[in-house]
């Protein structure tokens, strides 16, 4: 199975898992999560509209949002396993990262410390143009986040 979900294709999903695919699909493919849990606000309220699924064994997250009929809408892996253009995105050298989507034309819109007394050397790289986020520890990769591709309005997802 994990076979079948391995390379990061931006706007579409991983594989076999594409963006837009219903929790009933995603069950066919993977089985049932490990965890269901509902996502908290910013504000840190817990969100009764967006409900995240954890494979643990995959190193794998998946988020559903109720906005748009519970349909995937987020897949964040923090295991080497999972590939950009055959080449690992976790334990990536954040230097090295950043040469390897230069060299495939990816625009980096942001880099931004967000270190506190828990992680004191965390940075996060995202480039919006491709709906990407990178988490970085100590200069290393640790996870990453895809997203769908969305409209110029910045909130009409693109179903692939």
């Amino acid at each position: 199975m994990k076979s079948n979900i391995k390379e990061v294709d931006f706007g579409t999903g991983i594989g076999d898992l594409k963006f837009g695919m219903s929790q009933d699909d995603v069950k066919t493919r993977l089985g049932s999560p490990d965890e269901i849990e509902n996502i908290e606000s910013p504000e840190g309220e817990i969100s009764e509209e967006l409900v995240s699924w954890h494979y643990n064994d995959l190193e794998l997250s998946l988020i559903f949002d109720q906005q748009y009929d519970w349909k995937l809408v987020s897949l964040s892996c923090s295991d080497p396993h999972y590939t950009l253009h055959g080449r690992s995105i976790v334990g990536m050298d954040q230097d090295d990262f950043e040469d390897f989507l230069e060299n495939l034309g990816i625009e980096i819109s942001n880099v931004e410390d967000i270190s506190d007394e828990d992680n004191t050397d965390f940075v996060l790289l995202e480039s919006e143009e491709t709906g990407l986020l990178v988490w970085f520890e100590n200069g290393e990769s640790v996870e990453f986040q895809i997203l769908p591709d969305v409209e110029e309005d910045g909130e009409t997802i693109i179903w692939p």
